[in-house]
Protein backbone atom coordinates (compact mmCIF):
# COMPACT_ATOMS: atom_id res chain seq x y z
CA UNK A 1 0.00 0.00 0.00
CA UNK A 2 1.11 3.57 -0.68
CA UNK A 3 -0.41 7.07 -0.42
CA UNK A 4 -2.86 7.93 -3.20
CA UNK A 5 -1.81 9.92 -6.25
CA UNK A 6 1.93 9.61 -5.58
CA UNK A 7 4.75 8.16 -7.65
CA UNK A 8 5.17 5.52 -4.94
CA UNK A 9 1.57 4.38 -5.47
CA UNK A 10 1.97 4.23 -9.23
CA UNK A 11 5.21 2.26 -9.04
CA UNK A 12 3.50 -0.15 -6.65
CA UNK A 13 0.61 -0.60 -9.11
CA UNK A 14 3.09 -1.51 -11.84
CA UNK A 15 4.78 -4.02 -9.52
CA UNK A 16 1.41 -5.52 -8.50
CA UNK A 17 0.51 -6.22 -12.12
CA UNK A 18 -2.12 -3.57 -12.81
CA UNK A 19 -3.03 -3.02 -16.45
CA UNK A 20 -3.54 0.68 -15.78
CA UNK A 21 -3.51 3.28 -13.03
CA UNK A 22 -6.14 5.90 -12.20
CA UNK A 23 -5.20 9.41 -11.09
CA UNK A 24 -6.77 12.84 -10.61
CA UNK A 25 -5.50 16.12 -12.05
CA UNK A 26 -5.95 19.77 -11.15
CA UNK A 27 -4.40 23.05 -12.27
CA UNK A 28 -2.07 25.10 -10.10
CA UNK A 29 -2.24 28.89 -9.93
CA UNK A 30 0.55 29.08 -12.52
CA UNK A 31 -1.15 26.72 -14.96
CA UNK A 32 0.66 23.45 -14.24
CA UNK A 33 -1.20 20.11 -14.23
CA UNK A 34 -0.64 18.29 -10.93
CA UNK A 35 -1.85 14.94 -9.65
CA UNK A 36 -4.06 15.29 -6.56
CA UNK A 37 -7.65 14.32 -5.75
CA UNK A 38 -8.96 17.04 -3.45
CA UNK A 39 -9.40 20.71 -4.28
CA UNK A 40 -7.80 21.53 -0.92
CA UNK A 41 -4.50 20.36 0.51
CA UNK A 42 -5.33 19.40 4.09
CA UNK A 43 -6.34 15.75 3.73
CA UNK A 44 -3.41 14.37 1.73
CA UNK A 45 -0.56 16.82 2.41
CA UNK A 46 0.91 18.84 5.27
CA UNK A 47 -0.20 22.05 3.56
CA UNK A 48 -3.30 24.21 3.73
CA UNK A 49 -5.41 26.02 1.15
CA UNK A 50 -6.66 25.53 -2.40
CA UNK A 51 -4.59 23.71 -5.01
CA UNK A 52 -5.63 26.11 -7.75
CA UNK A 53 -4.46 29.12 -5.68
CA UNK A 54 -0.99 27.67 -5.07
CA UNK A 55 2.03 27.63 -7.39
CA UNK A 56 3.70 24.40 -8.45
CA UNK A 57 6.88 25.37 -6.60
CA UNK A 58 4.97 25.82 -3.34
CA UNK A 59 3.02 22.59 -3.81
CA UNK A 60 6.15 20.56 -4.36
CA UNK A 61 7.62 21.71 -1.05
CA UNK A 62 4.84 19.78 0.70
CA UNK A 63 4.82 16.14 1.76
CA UNK A 64 2.13 14.11 0.00
CA UNK A 65 2.88 10.94 1.95
CA UNK A 66 3.54 11.73 5.61
CA UNK A 67 -0.21 11.53 6.39
CA UNK A 68 -0.15 7.90 5.24
CA UNK A 69 3.08 6.73 6.91
CA UNK A 70 6.32 8.39 7.87
CA UNK A 71 8.28 6.22 5.41
CA UNK A 72 6.47 8.11 2.62
CA UNK A 73 7.20 11.57 4.01
CA UNK A 74 9.47 12.29 1.06
CA UNK A 75 6.70 11.84 -1.50
CA UNK A 76 5.70 15.04 -3.28
CA UNK A 77 2.67 16.05 -5.32
CA UNK A 78 3.68 14.88 -8.81
CA UNK A 79 2.97 16.63 -12.07
CA UNK A 80 1.13 14.74 -14.78
CA UNK A 81 4.30 14.91 -16.87
CA UNK A 82 6.28 13.13 -14.13
CA UNK A 83 3.75 10.32 -14.01
CA UNK A 84 3.64 9.83 -17.78
CA UNK A 85 7.42 9.75 -17.82
CA UNK A 86 7.42 6.55 -15.73
CA UNK A 87 4.24 4.93 -17.08
CA UNK A 88 4.46 5.23 -20.86
CA UNK A 89 4.92 1.87 -22.62
CA UNK A 90 4.62 0.16 -19.20
CA UNK A 91 1.01 0.69 -18.10
CA UNK A 92 -2.17 2.48 -19.13
CA UNK A 93 -3.33 5.66 -17.38
CA UNK A 94 -6.87 6.82 -16.58
CA UNK A 95 -6.71 10.57 -16.01
CA UNK A 96 -9.72 11.98 -14.18
CA UNK A 97 -10.02 15.73 -14.72
CA UNK A 98 -11.08 17.71 -11.66
CA UNK A 99 -11.34 21.48 -11.50
CA UNK A 100 -13.32 24.13 -9.65
CA UNK A 101 -12.95 26.83 -12.27
CA UNK A 102 -15.87 27.89 -14.44
CA UNK A 103 -16.42 30.44 -17.17
CA UNK A 104 -13.80 31.51 -19.68
CA UNK A 105 -10.98 29.42 -18.21
CA UNK A 106 -12.92 26.25 -17.51
CA UNK A 107 -11.27 24.30 -20.35
CA UNK A 108 -7.67 25.32 -19.53
CA UNK A 109 -7.06 22.08 -17.66
CA UNK A 110 -8.45 20.02 -20.53
CA UNK A 111 -6.21 21.72 -23.07
CA UNK A 112 -3.10 21.46 -20.89
CA UNK A 113 -3.79 17.79 -20.10
CA UNK A 114 -4.24 16.86 -23.75
CA UNK A 115 -1.05 18.69 -24.69
CA UNK A 116 0.97 16.81 -22.05
CA UNK A 117 -0.49 13.45 -23.11
CA UNK A 118 0.50 14.17 -26.72
CA UNK A 119 3.97 15.42 -25.73
CA UNK A 120 4.68 12.13 -23.96
CA UNK A 121 3.41 9.95 -26.79
CA UNK A 122 0.61 8.54 -24.65
CA UNK A 123 -2.38 9.07 -26.95
CA UNK A 124 -3.01 5.33 -27.28
CA UNK A 125 -2.43 4.39 -23.62
CA UNK A 126 -4.52 7.05 -21.86
CA UNK A 127 -8.20 7.30 -21.00
CA UNK A 128 -9.43 10.73 -19.89
CA UNK A 129 -12.59 10.83 -17.77
CA UNK A 130 -14.58 13.34 -15.74
CA UNK A 131 -17.85 13.89 -13.91
CA UNK A 132 -17.94 17.12 -15.92
CA UNK A 133 -19.08 15.79 -19.28
CA UNK A 134 -18.37 19.12 -20.99
CA UNK A 135 -14.70 18.46 -20.19
CA UNK A 136 -14.96 15.01 -21.76
CA UNK A 137 -16.55 16.45 -24.89
CA UNK A 138 -13.78 19.07 -25.12
CA UNK A 139 -11.11 16.35 -25.00
CA UNK A 140 -12.71 14.75 -28.07
CA UNK A 141 -12.72 18.08 -29.88
CA UNK A 142 -9.05 18.71 -29.12
CA UNK A 143 -7.64 15.23 -29.60
CA UNK A 144 -10.04 12.58 -30.97
CA UNK A 145 -7.36 9.87 -30.70
CA UNK A 146 -7.68 9.87 -26.89
CA UNK A 147 -10.21 7.41 -25.43
CA UNK A 148 -12.62 9.22 -23.12
CA UNK A 149 -15.08 8.17 -20.43
CA UNK A 150 -17.99 9.81 -18.65
CA UNK A 151 -18.24 9.32 -14.90
CA UNK A 152 -21.75 8.78 -13.57
CA UNK A 153 -23.08 10.93 -10.73
CA UNK A 154 -26.05 9.21 -9.02
CA UNK A 155 -27.87 12.50 -8.37
CA UNK A 156 -26.94 14.64 -11.36
CA UNK A 157 -27.42 11.83 -13.85
CA UNK A 158 -30.23 9.92 -12.13
CA UNK A 159 -32.17 7.67 -14.53
CA UNK A 160 -30.20 8.90 -17.54
CA UNK A 161 -29.29 6.24 -20.08
CA UNK A 162 -25.57 5.30 -19.77
CA UNK A 163 -25.13 4.98 -23.53
CA UNK A 164 -26.84 8.32 -24.18
CA UNK A 165 -24.71 10.07 -21.58
CA UNK A 166 -21.57 8.67 -23.17
CA UNK A 167 -22.71 9.40 -26.72
CA UNK A 168 -23.61 13.01 -25.87
CA UNK A 169 -19.99 13.59 -24.79
CA UNK A 170 -18.51 11.55 -27.62
CA UNK A 171 -17.10 9.11 -25.04
CA UNK A 172 -16.15 5.51 -25.55
CA UNK A 173 -16.67 4.46 -21.93
CA UNK A 174 -19.18 4.85 -19.10
CA UNK A 175 -17.79 4.57 -15.54
CA UNK A 176 -19.89 4.15 -12.40
CA UNK A 177 -19.71 2.89 -8.82
CA UNK A 178 -20.20 -0.77 -7.93
CA UNK A 179 -23.54 0.15 -6.33
CA UNK A 180 -24.88 1.61 -9.57
CA UNK A 181 -23.59 -1.06 -11.97
CA UNK A 182 -26.03 -3.64 -13.35
CA UNK A 183 -25.54 -6.23 -16.08
CA UNK A 184 -28.04 -4.36 -18.26
CA UNK A 185 -25.68 -1.36 -18.05
CA UNK A 186 -22.89 -3.34 -19.69
CA UNK A 187 -25.21 -4.98 -22.22
CA UNK A 188 -26.61 -1.62 -23.33
CA UNK A 189 -23.16 -0.09 -23.65
CA UNK A 190 -21.77 -3.09 -25.53
CA UNK A 191 -24.57 -2.78 -28.08
CA UNK A 192 -23.20 0.70 -28.83
CA UNK A 193 -19.58 -0.54 -28.83
CA UNK A 194 -18.86 1.29 -25.59
CA UNK A 195 -16.88 0.10 -22.56
CA UNK A 196 -18.29 -0.17 -19.05
CA UNK A 197 -16.13 0.63 -16.03
CA UNK A 198 -16.82 0.02 -12.33
CA UNK A 199 -15.16 1.35 -9.15
CA UNK A 200 -14.19 0.54 -6.32
CA UNK A 201 -13.87 -3.25 -6.53
CA UNK A 202 -11.95 -4.54 -3.52
CA UNK A 203 -13.41 -7.98 -2.73
CA UNK A 204 -13.88 -11.31 -4.53
CA UNK A 205 -17.68 -11.35 -4.45
CA UNK A 206 -18.04 -7.91 -6.05
CA UNK A 207 -15.32 -8.67 -8.58
CA UNK A 208 -17.11 -11.79 -9.77
CA UNK A 209 -20.47 -9.97 -9.89
CA UNK A 210 -19.25 -7.15 -12.13
CA UNK A 211 -17.19 -9.42 -14.36
CA UNK A 212 -20.13 -11.77 -14.82
CA UNK A 213 -22.23 -8.70 -15.53
CA UNK A 214 -19.95 -7.76 -18.41
CA UNK A 215 -17.81 -4.93 -17.01
CA UNK A 216 -14.71 -4.16 -19.08
CA UNK A 217 -12.80 -1.82 -16.75
CA UNK A 218 -12.26 -2.68 -13.08
CA UNK A 219 -10.97 -0.05 -10.63
CA UNK A 220 -9.48 -1.33 -7.36
CA UNK A 221 -7.29 -0.29 -4.44
CA UNK A 222 -6.16 -3.92 -4.03
CA UNK A 223 -4.62 -4.80 -7.36
CA UNK A 224 -2.37 -7.65 -6.18
CA UNK A 225 -5.23 -9.38 -4.30
CA UNK A 226 -7.64 -9.16 -7.24
CA UNK A 227 -4.96 -10.26 -9.68
CA UNK A 228 -4.47 -13.41 -7.60
CA UNK A 229 -8.22 -14.04 -7.58
CA UNK A 230 -8.36 -13.69 -11.35
CA UNK A 231 -5.43 -16.08 -11.77
CA UNK A 232 -7.16 -18.64 -9.54
CA UNK A 233 -10.37 -18.40 -11.55
CA UNK A 234 -8.55 -18.69 -14.87
CA UNK A 235 -6.47 -21.65 -13.72
CA UNK A 236 -9.37 -23.47 -12.15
Amino acid sequence: MAPENTLAAFRRAITDGADAIELDVRLTSDGEVVVIHDSRLERTTNGRGWVERTTLADLQRLSAGAWFHRKFSGERIPTLAEVLRITRTRIGVNIEIKNRRSGRKRFDIVERTCAIVEDYGSLSTVLISSFNHAHVKRVREIQPKILTGVLYHPVKHFRRSPSRLAAAAGAGAFICSKNVFRSRTAIGLASHRMLSGVYSINDARTLRRVLTGGANLIYSDRVADLRRLLDLDLNG
